[in-house]
């Protein structure tokens, strides 16, 4: 049954106290929360409390990610997640919580020194990259660095595509910049998140045209999905399609998704299986 589908939740931030605290603090979060939250910050929770909510909406892994975001109005940094705090944060919870690598691509050899830490002695599965707030496209020489280190250590890249809801650049977002770099790097699992809107049509292209690129459709509700990513995903791009919450809330995001007029074999895709291939993810047997 497919509400019985044990997700993995490919985009999440770090959400304890003052982990919310720091994530909404800068001038950008601030207005963006006020403009599309009333203001409303969540007061965040302990990661046992988290993986209880896991527990509770049938989530097996949720992933967490080490933000780093430049701020395009200040020139310096919106979010500035260090790996190590967050491996602090989902330490206790290997099997659960897994961590994604920052990238600040104004500081190249630590970030790469610092990925490489994150992946052999913390445990992290990936890297995220937040490059709107310094303009800076998928195809720009500054992020071919942390590609190569990616492909060297064998785990997916992720970053937003699409309009930046943030007062930050959307153009950078365009999907169509994926193109060469696929081209370039094979061997790299490129994971185009927030689904490309408004251009999904083209990050649809990208996916199609590349077997390394995959989507995620965090950041949209399940409910609110641009018709043309509904679509792909219940038919030939079943197999590239990631779920991802965006921390809008675990139990909204998924049963959202349950409810759509999908295949059963696409719910059980995109929830789960997907993320499993493409971050090499070992299957937990839970007891729930």
């Amino acid at each position: 049954m497919s509400n019985q589908i044990m997700a993995i939740d490919v985009m999440n931030y770090p959400f304890t106290p003052e982990g919310m605290k720091k994530f909404w603090g800068s001038p950008e979060m601030r207005e963006m929360s006020e403009r599309i939250l009333g203001g409303h910050i969540p007061p965040g929770v302990t990661a046992g409390q988290f993986v209880a909510q896991m527990d509770e909406a049938g989530f097996e892994k949720v992933f967490i990610c080490a933000v780093k975001m430049g701020s395009y109005q200040g020139k310096g940094l919106a979010n500035d997640f260090a790996n190590r705090e967050v491996y602090e944060m989902i330490k206790d919870y290997p099997d659960r919580l897994i961590g994604m690598a920052g990238y600040d691509p104004l500081n190249i050899m630590q970030s790469l020194r610092d990925i490489e830490i994150a992946v052999k002695e913390y445990g992290f599965k990936g890297v995220y990259a937040h490059l709107l707030g310094w303009d800076i496209r998928p195809d720009d020489r500054r992020v071919y660095p942390c590609y190569a280190k990616c492909i060297e250590l064998n785990v997916p890249f992720s970053m937003q595509i699409g309009h930046s809801l943030e007062l930050m650049p959307s153009e950078p977002g365009r999907p169509l910049y994926i193109d060469k770099v696929a081209l370039d790097l094979p061997e790299l699992k490129f994971i185009a998140s927030h689904t490309g809107w408004p251009w999904c049509e083209e990050l649809i292209a990208m996916v199609s045209k590349h077997r390394n690129v995959y989507m995620d459709i965090s950041a949209h509700l399940p409910q609110y999905l641009d018709r043309s990513i509904v679509q792909f995903m219940d038919t030939r791009g079943r197999g590239k399609v990631l779920f991802g919450t965006n921390a809008f809330g675990l139990k909204r995001c998924k049963q959202q998704l349950l409810e759509m007029p999908l295949k059963d074999e696409t719910k059980q895709k995109v929830l789960r299986d997907n993320a499993v291939k493409v971050f090499n993810l070992e299957p937990l047997t839970l007891n729930l």
